[in-house]
């Protein structure tokens, strides 16, 4: 096999390497590197050289390239260098007039390469991810590689020694400035042609490497939120016990709601308010009520909280029915506009068809009567329900409203 042969396959076997580890879409943060490296003999030359890593998690991959560069000048004499290459082959060159391309002395004054070494390597680093580890380290993440690549020397008038190789090493890394850092290796490199795998003489093998590292790319670390673990807060007390039932604010209001008396003190407290001015959204004898703001404020002097709406008072207490003889006093009746289910008046039954309530186109705090004069029979016809939050209220025979009506 001719000798140019193994530089050829060493060559080509080196350049679809790097073909294809060139398209591989970055995985993880970027590792950009410049470094020099040499191997344990001292008469092999030193290189310098570039590399870029991708990294997944502890694992990646890099791409290495590095030059010998020199030149005949160096050695000082004619064909004395041991890696200098090129001389002047072309007549009449031998003046530095032609372009000071060449010296007199047939050495080119352009530099050559003296060796090369290009390498595809799998890296592990399993500290490399994980911040703690690498602090309980000081900073240190130690890895291990393996590869496949090719190396070369160039030496005047010699054979080109080229060759494909595989490689196994382990270095560290260690951070500087979290994005700027320092790498330190060790490979050992052995022909693929070479059968004899690790020789008696591996140490002459090895390849030592210092570089000086820029960490790029890769997704930027956000701050994780804190999670704050809260009971739930209970519901408001205004809103939860009123939702079925009436809400007696201490036990001297529940006592007195028992009282077969109590739905009469509450029309008559109620009764002292006639007059007192419509307001919108009004809940006291200072600003004006509503005809909901009215209401609570009567149960609530007597020790009652209801809810703030006409839609949520219509929710407590026990559904009445609205037919003759069935309303006592005390009882909530609700009316709506379009006679729907959605109510929007509410007001108190005082018995004999009466109510008692603060309505917008009656100016305010006043009694009608369901079903008597133009207003009454308008309250009669939009009654939709009603409820029953005084249960001791004590039944009469007055005459009850029909089944429909409400305000206006």
């Amino acid at each position: 096999m001719s000798s140019n042969v193994v530089p050829r396959r060493a060559a080509g076997l080196v350049g679809a390497l790097l073909l294809t580890a060139t398209p591989l879409p970055a995985q993880g943060p970027g590792v950009f590197e410049i470094f020099a490296s040499r191997q344990q003999s001292p008469s092999t030359p030193l290189l310098g050289g570039i590399s870029f890593g991708s990294y997944h998690g502890p694992l990646g991959i890099r791409v290495s390239g590095a030059l010998n560069l020199t030149s005949a000048q160096d050695s000082g004499a004619r064909g004395v260098s041991s890696y200098g290459y090129g001389g002047c082959r072309r007549p009449g060159c031998s003046r530095t007039s032609d372009r000071g391309y060449y010296r007199e002395d047939g050495y080119s004054m352009l530099p050559s390469i003296g060796a090369w070494s290009a390498d595809l390597d799998l890296i592990f680093a399993p500290v490399r991810p994980i911040p703690a580890l690498r602090a309980l380290l000081l900073g240190f993440s130690p890895y291990a590689f393996a590869g496949v690549g090719g190396y070369g020397v160039r030496p005047v008038n010699a054979a080109d020694t080229s060759s494909a190789t595989w490689s196994v090493g382990a270095g560290a890394h260690h951070e500087l400035l979290g994005w700027l850092g320092l790498a330190a290796e060790a490979r050992y490199r052995q022909p693929f042609q070479n059968d004899s795998g690790f020789v008696p003489s591996w140490q002459d093998k090895l390849q030592y490497r210092v570089g000086l590292t820029v960490s790029f790319g890769g997704r930027k670390r956000v701050a994780e939120p804190q999670v704050v673990v809260a009971t739930p807060a209970p519901a408001p007390p205004a809103s939860t016990p009123c939702e079925r039932a009436p809400c007696p604010v201490d036990d001297a209001a529940a006592e007195r709601m028992r009282d077969p008396r109590f739905a009469q003190r509450l029309i008559d407290f109620a009764d002292g308010y006639v007059g007192t001015p419509y307001a919108t959204s009004g809940s006291s004898p200072r600003t004006g009520f509503d005809a909901p703001g009215f209401v609570r404020f009567v149960f609530g002097e007597q020790g009652v909280r209801l809810p703030a709406t006409v839609a949520d008072m219509a929710t407590i207490g026990s559904e009445v029915s609205t037919r003759i003889g069935a309303l006592r006093p005390g009882d909530l009746l609700f009316f709506s506009n379009d006679r729907s289910a959605t109510v929007d008046h509410v007001a108190i039954y005082v018995g004999r068809d009466r109510i008692i309530h603060s309505t917008a186109s009656g100016n305010g705090v006043r009694y009608d009567v369901l079903g008597e004069g133009e207003r009454g029979q308008w309250f009669a016809d939009h009654l939709v329900s009603a409820r029953r939050i005084v249960a001791s209220a004590p039944q009469t025979s007055d005459s009850a409203p029909h089944p429909e009506g409400s305000d206006r």
